[in-house]
């Protein structure tokens, strides 16, 4: 579950109608850490919108079906996402995003269009998490998983960009 960022609740229908193009980042849930969904900001104008689709795994005590969005259901609103992702090992492979390991099967998808902007600032923060935990390389997997928000937030209030509610 994202940390620091406050993702905005979203309705099946409103999912929906989310055009891939707009989509900026996306994770991609994996064994440990983040197993239960994706989160996904999507760029409006010039803004972002943080929201998240959860109980992909494990189902809440007011779990609704009718209002769920699943995996399937955003994989097929995203498929050029989906494609990344089963494309993940795959150096050669170029398509919308660009694909980052997050550890234990997590990934974060970036759209190309803003991922030599955004890296900068997720390199600052890689480097800041590896001095705390004495320089560890192994620990840069990792990493990415615990400093992307915070990456991305630097990257939003430097461009004086505003992260909508």
């Amino acid at each position: 579950m994202s940390r620091l960022l406050k993702p905005n609740k979203i309705s099946k229908e409103d999912f929906f109608n989310i055009n891939e193009k707009d989509v900026m980042f996306i994770t991609n849930p994996g064994r440990m850490g983040d197993e239960d969904g994706s989160t996904f900001i999507v760029k409006q104008d010039n803004s972002y919108k943080v929201y998240r689709v959860d109980e992909w795994m494990y189902r809440g005590s007011n779990f609704n079906e009718s209002e769920h969005i699943s995996l399937e259901d955003t994989r097929k609103q995203f498929p050029k996402w989906f494609e990344q992702w089963e494309n993940c090992n795959n150096e050669d492979y170029k398509g919308k995003y660009t694909y980052l390991y997050m550890g234990y099967g997590n990934g974060l998808s970036v759209d190309n269009s803003i991922y030599d902007e955004f890296k900068p600032y997720l390199d600052q923060k890689i480097e800041e998490y590896l001095k705390r935990r004495g320089n560890d390389e192994h620990l840069k997997f990792i990493a990415v998983f615990d400093v992307w928000e915070e990456a991305f937030i630097d990257m939003v209030n430097n461009k004086n960009i505003v992260e909508k509610k």
